[in-house]
């Protein structure tokens, strides 16, 4: 009798019941930069980015978004983006359940986050209310911080219930800001966003975004300034006030505590689960029982990385990468002082 470990005969019955090529290597992909009024310079720093223009504010690392695809860089399929993969490669791609659910639609967007300056006071639609605007998916969110000054903050959740007529006659009086809860935030913070929570990254924060596929924004408040010919920004008052949760008052940094050489999750939600390593020996972490693709996002160091296909990558601060659904398991193997972010949706 013939002997077969798991690993092999998983890979005889993809080969028998599905037409996809399934032993696939990680994907990189071009990011794509997004220079702000309120961009600062540590996307710049981090990425060693030359002739950068001024103010990259948000870098898209790893995007589906229509109009803002990021393309795959080297390899077999080069310049093809997440639509078309998931079209060649279907549920080895991105898992079975996620192709059931989202089709050949990604669904998330990858970001680093540069702000120099405090954005507006923001709030995101949920799914439902998403495809009331003949839109997929709502935009539930979260933020790792990687840096902040000294006195750097955002706002998240409201101090105490209000109604909608509170919240339209507040932004008059201009007394608005009082009904939010402000946080200090340092590098290792992380906050978890839910779609419907209002919200706002402050001056001097550094972070990584991981969200739902949407760019559907509702301004809420943008802190009365004006451009150069002394015009306000839109707000989006009715919107918002139909996409606002008024009783969140939960809006706290996510409890988790740092450990060395260990995955240490972060937030877990129907939207996403997000964890993170900081490593300084050899790690392999299990991705078997996993039903989707996983994402990496390296924000320190560096590190040699092998999958249990013997695919072999180096992962610098700064890049990101796409392990398909196929891959069971990854090693790293750090150069000294290592840090990433990982997401998928199990």
């Amino acid at each position: 009798m013939i002997k077969c470990d798991a690993t092999f005969l998983r890979k005889v019955l993809r080969l028998f019941f599905t037409n996809k090529q399934v032993d696939m290597k990680p994907f990189f992909f071009q990011p794509i930069y997004k220079t702000t009024l309120w961009g600062g310079q540590e996307i710049i720093r981090l990425k060693n980015i030359e002739n950068a223009p001024e103010n990259i504010g948000e870098s898209w690392e790893i995007s589906g978004v229509p109009g803002n695809e990021t393309p795959v860089v080297g390899g077999a399929d080069s310049g093809q983006t997440l639509s078309t993969l998931i079209e060649k490669y279907g549920a080895d791609f991105v898992g079975r359940k996620n192709l059931e659910r989202y089709g050949t639609t990604f669904p998330l967007l990858i970001k680093f986050i540069s702000a120099a300056q405090d954005l507006s006071i923001q709030v995101h639609p949920d799914d439902e209310m998403a495809q009331r605007m003949g839109h997929p998916y709502g935009k539930t969110e979260m933020w790792y911080i990687l840096s902040g000054g000294a006195d750097s903050s955002l706002y998240a959740g409201f101090q105490e219930h209000i109604s909608p007529d509170d919240y339209e006659r507040r932004l008059n009086e201009g007394t608005f800001l009082n009904t939010l809860q402000k946080h200090q935030t340092g590098a290792g913070d992380c906050f978890f966003i839910p779609a419907g929570r209002i919200h706002s990254i402050g001056a001097n924060n550094f972070l990584v975004e991981i969200q739902q596929s949407s760019n559907d924004t509702f301004r809420v408040y943008d802190f009365d300034r004006t451009d150069a010919q002394g015009n306000k920004r839109q707000l989006h008052v009715e919107q918002a006030k139909e996409a606002l949760d008024f009783g969140d008052l939960d809006a706290h940094k996510q409890n988790y505590i740092p450990k060395a050489n260990e995955r240490v999750v972060l937030v877990e939600s129907s939207a996403f689960t997000t964890s993170s390593y900081q490593l300084n020996q050899t790690f392999t972490t299990d991705y078997k029982n996993i039903d989707s693709f996983v994402i990496l996002i390296a924000h320190k160091g560096s590190a040699r990385c092998v999958d249990n296909e013997g695919n072999s990558f180096l992962l610098n601060a700064g890049e990101s990468v796409l392990l398909p659904a196929t891959t069971e398991s990854l090693t790293f193997e750090p150069k000294g002082e290592f840090a990433c972010i990982e997401t998928c949706i199990p």
